[in-house]
């Protein structure tokens, strides 16, 4: 008698569906919930003083900070006659024009936010003076070298939570981050000695642009200079975009500089798309993680207050607040305390977005490389390679 056909597919039973391999992207909800824990935060704070430090020693000294022309207004012109035009200020940007909700976008973004973004963008302006060049070069370096040490201790620290490895303790989060700062680093630093070396040409020609024969021979071979600017684009948007996947590789990895380039850049321009949905989720669930750390912050420091109302009474109670919202000089020393430990929650809450982010990074990290490698999520770096 002939064996009997196998069921067909239609027949057959579902007895289990594993979410976490359906939609592996749930990861990144187990990350954002790695940004409330003790060390991370210690860490995002540790780092946001030392740019804090950094960024005032510079100001001290006398350092140009943010291009004027970035403070401009980025909304583009209304009449339909000045489109494609700029004014005063402005870049001729397609944007502008294309996707002007996006300026809008910006302009809405929180002031710490706004002037960090302004601060990391003015070195590529074209309309930067050479003291703001300098400045903002001199700001991004330290930033560079501040997250270098601190982004890479949290990576790790997430990195091992996540395939849930034995966690690290904070001194040897931080003395990982300081063994393996120069990988992440230099692989800003190569990336951006590309982009100078690459510009040279550009230089080239901006000199004879300065005459007007030159303008007039700059303006007969642009199409040139812009398809040349496209390998220009990419490794900028693949620094500015990719340098939190390439901490993420050392953290996880414990890779090299060069490991770190080739596998952000890979997983970035491989899966434009994923790493797009990625960040589009992790960007849902920062609102939510917000909120809480906000709600966390502010109900603490209403109960400090109501708790030692009782005792102050309503008049006492209304002018020792008043004091401390107000933030101006009082001679009253208790006051001053006040202010300042009031003043140091604000930073842990605006250290916990650092935190946030570096916490998510690793997790995008891990997805777009079983996207690419087909690697698990649960595959990461434990021993100290030979060599290393």
């Amino acid at each position: 008698m002939p064996d009997s056909p196998p069921p067909s597919p239609a027949g057959r039973v579902v007895h289990e569906v594993v979410w976490s391999d359906a939609f592996s992207w749930w990861i990144l909800f187990k990350a954002a919930g790695m940004a409330f824990a003790p060390t991370v935060l210690v860490l995002a704070t540790l780092g946001s003083l030392a740019t804090w430090a950094g960024f005032s020693l510079a100001d001290s000294v006398g350092l140009p900070t943010v291009a004027a022309t970035l403070a401009a207004d980025p909304a583009p012109k209304a009449a339909c006659g000045s489109c494609g035009t700029s004014s005063s200020g402005q870049l001729p940007t397609p944007s502008r024009v294309a996707l002007p909700m996006a300026y809008g976008w910006l302009k809405a973004a929180p002031a710490p936010v706004s002037e960090l973004l302004a601060v990391l963008a003015t070195p590529w302006n074209p309309l930067a003076t050479t003291p703001e060049f300098l400045g903002s070069f001199a700001r991004v370096a330290w930033f560079l070298l501040v997250w270098s040490i601190f982004a890479t201790a949290i990576t790790r620290h997430v990195a091992l939570r996540l395939v849930d490895e034995e966690l690290p303790g904070l001194s040897q989060a931080i003395a990982f981050g300081s063994r393996k700062w120069p990988a992440a680093f230099n692989a800003a630093a190569f990336v951006f000695l590309g982009l100078a070396a690459l510009a040279v040409p550009g230089a080239l020609l901006g000199l004879l642009m300065r005459l007007d024969w030159g303008l007039a021979v700059a303006g007969a071979i642009w199409p040139l200079v812009l398809l040349a600017a496209v390998v220009l684009a990419i490794l900028a948007i693949g620094l500015a975009a990719g340098w939190p996947l390439m901490v993420s590789a050392v953290g996880v990895e414990r890779g090299d500089s060069f490991q770190a380039i080739s596998t952000a850049f890979s997983y970035l321009y491989q899966r434009p798309i994923h790493f797009a949905f990625y960040s589009l989720i992790s960007c849902g669930v920062a609102v939510l993680a917000f909120f809480a750390a906000a709600l966390f912050a502010d109900t603490t420091l209403t109960f400090a207050l109501w708790a030692t109302s009782f005792g102050m009474g309503h008049d006492r109670t209304a002018d020792v607040i008043g004091a401390v919202v107000r933030g101006a000089a009082d001679p009253r020393w208790g006051v001053q305390a006040l202010q300042f430990w009031a003043d140091g929650l604000r930073a842990v809450l605006a250290a916990f977005g650092w935190g946030y982010f570096w916490s998510i990074a690793p997790a995008i990290y891990l997805l777009l490389r079983q996207d690419v490698d087909a690697t698990e999520l649960d595959e990461i770096v434990l021993d100290e390679p030979p060599g290393a």
